[in-house]
């Protein structure tokens, strides 16, 4: 034991453990909320807890199903019976893992791989060290209906896969890959997979989306609404040549919505009579110019999504009437409209399309190929 603890020690003085960039066949992933200092975390598992180091050398089995992660704000410390380990490195040098998938009580899931920790603005961070495509059965469900057709299911397999690799390093500052979020993907382990997403990830094992032999930024949406938008527009920066503006008949997802008093009250408006629209290339609201006795208010298209509800106004491709003192919205699509729509995506290949159609069409100019 003191062997083990002396590595420990040593361990936590290595720099950050994260793959290569040219390494993706497997994935740290931030899962959960941040746990506090004083907090304790349990990790169960039908089979036995070990750990190992992160080249995956067993250094202690434990002997134990469960065990108390203890965080006081600065130090690691596992404690289970006739167990403990102090100490334990906070960069992914050392992992806890199990031959069946790891419950981690606090946040309520199951997890294939291992788990990890990292400390960050003195909160504790679990990490889930996963395989990409084990990684990916726990992200189709929560992005994709199982109940969708395959070829869309299969579509959506390589936007996340290629998504995933794109995106690698975007958290390396905190020491993982991605979170479980929206910031990334959303990835809910082991309890969500599903027969018919798990196949799609199978099927498409290895494969990606590449523009000029790079992976490509393969962004995708609820719903186009009927025209797609150019990245350029949607967030600035530079245009990206497969992510364009153009006409989807795929995807429409008509949508209504009048203004409440509530509403009114969070965009600060007060007795609008009129309303003007200035609109950019993808045909979606740039910015909202109400007229009131008290002068024009102007707001951005964003902000009125932000301020009444991104799921209330499903995008910015809308129209606005000011009818009496009654504000209707109208409008289509679900999300910002960049890259693939997810119901253009089930719609075309409800109409006979396979997964290569439908990422030929929403990412004009790209090729699917293996990762490496």
């Amino acid at each position: 034991m003191k062997k083990i603890l002396l590595l420990a020690l040593f361990l936590v003085l290595l720099p950050l453990n994260i793959f290569a960039k040219e390494d993706y066949d497997k994935i740290d992933i931030k899962v959960g909320k941040s746990i506090s200092a004083g907090e304790t975390l349990k990790l169960k598992s039908k089979s036995n807890l070990k750990v190992m180091t992160s080249d995956e050398q067993v250094i202690n089995n434990t002997n134990n199903n469960e065990i108390n992660i203890i965080f006081d704000g600065n130090k690691i410390n596992l404690d289970g019976k006739n167990f403990k380990l102090n100490n334990f490195p906070q960069n992914g040098a050392f992992l806890i893992s199990s031959d069946s998938p790891i419950y981690v009580d606090k946040i309520k899931r199951n997890y294939g791989g291992a788990i990890s920790f990292r400390v960050n603005n003195k909160k504790l961070d679990v990490v889930n060290r996963v395989e990409i495509d084990e990684y990916l059965k726990g992200v189709l469900p929560k992005e994709m209906s199982p109940s969708f057709p395959m070829e869309s299911l299969k579509a959506q397999a390589l936007c996340s896969r290629s998504f995933a690799i794109n995106n690698y390093n975007k958290f390396i500052k905190k020491g993982y890959n991605l979170d479980d979020t929206t910031s990334s993907q959303v990835y809910y382990g082991k309890d969500v997979e599903n027969k018919s997403t798990n196949k799609a990830v199978e099927d498409t094992l290895g494969q990606v989306i590449k523009y000029k032999g790079e992976v490509a930024e393969t962004i995708f949406c609820a719903s186009s609404g009927g025209y797609t938008v150019a990245s350029s527009e949607a967030w600035g920066g530079n245009s990206v040549p497969y992510l364009i503006a153009q006409e989807d008949p795929y995807s429409v997802h008509p949508w209504k919505y009048e203004l409440k008093d509530s509403d009114l009250k969070k965009l600060n408006l007060s007795d609008a009579f009129s309303v003007s629209l200035d609109y950019n290339n993808s045909n979606r609201v740039n910015n909202l110019t109400f007229s009131t006795s008290k002068g024009d208010v102007k707001i951005k298209a964003t902000d009125f999504r932000k301020k009444i509800g991104n799921t209330i106004i499903k995008s910015t491709l809308f129209d606005v009437n000011v009818i009496g003192n009654k504000i209707f919205v109208s409008g289509k699509g679900y999300g910002h409209g960049v890259g693939m729509s997810q119901y253009g995506a089930v719609e075309m290949a409800k109409k006979g399309s396979n997964y290569k159609d439908i990422i030929e069409f929403y990412f004009p100019g790209t090729n699917i190929e293996k990762i490496k």
